[in-house]
């Protein structure tokens, strides 16, 4: 149970393909492709985490039978690995359930605190509640208490950022209405991310209430902060707005 990073994806194809392996081949080629620069994370109680720069974080499941790590990512996508090496620091995986004469598909993933800051996960499911799309409308109350999560996971996201001196940052972690400018920051929920994070509410209007709610925490800055890198601006300025949660 770590987290690890897929650093490096390398396909080799059969020599004994056929045409119509060759080309299932390369079907398999370009779904691995869609691994690289991917972080899976396993935790207690099968529990998993996936992200991607190509696709937004998911929740899912793990499980181990012998050498074979059977991995699930959000509700359909599932992939079997062989488990051709594990140590402290590494771990080389290889795609199950491919013909032989259809090539391999390995992955050599890395241990990774990329996402991890002092006692924070920030890919950990605890950490992730308020992206689980309720099953019944909210009252004001959840509403704001989920506004409130979602703007403490931008305070704890770069926080990691700036303490882990990363020179980026990733807007598809942590999928959000607020759009980061040079030197400062907008609201808009019609954005790619801000679609995704309306996603997470149970209705379009419920969204709207808590997008209101963070709209009005916006206007508790009378004035931008301002710092040595535009990810510790961010920071800052998240960390404002979360005060007016607390009057």
């Amino acid at each position: 149970m770590a987290t690890w990073k897929i650093v490096r994806i390398s396909y080799q194809p059969s020599p004994l393909a056929t045409p119509e392996d060759y080309e299932q081949g390369q079907q398999i080629k370009a779904m691995g492709s869609g691994f690289q620069n991917s972080t899976f994370a396993l935790y207690e109680g099968q529990r998993s985490a996936f992200f991607s720069t190509q696709t937004p974080y998911r929740q899912g499941t793990w499980h181990q039978n012998g050498n074979r790590l059977i991995l699930k990512i959000g509700e359909k996508a599932q992939f079997a690995f062989d488990i051709i090496e594990q140590n402290d620091q590494m771990l080389i995986l290889l795609l199950g359930e491919v013909g032989p004469t259809e090539g391999e598909l390995t992955l050599v993933c890395q241990k990774s605190k990329q996402y991890i800051y002092d006692d924070v996960d920030l890919l950990a499911p605890e950490q992730n509640e308020w992206r689980i799309k309720p099953k019944t409308k909210q009252t004001d109350h959840e509403i704001r208490m989920r506004a409130i999560a979602h703007l403490d996971y931008l305070i704890h996201y770069f926080k990691c950022v700036v303490k882990n001196k990363q020179t980026y940052f990733e807007t598809g972690l942590v999928n959000s209405p607020f759009v980061f400018y040079a030197h400062g920051l907008g609201l808009n929920k019609n954005s790619p991310s801000g679609e995704r994070w309306q996603s997470y509410f149970y209705d379009r209007q419920d969204a709207q209430k808590a997008f209101e709610q963070l709209k009005k925490s916006v206007g508790k800055m009378e004035k931008y902060p301002k710092a040595a890198t535009f990810t510790e601006e961010y920071l800052l300025a998240f960390q404002k707005m979360r005060t007016y949660f607390d009057e």
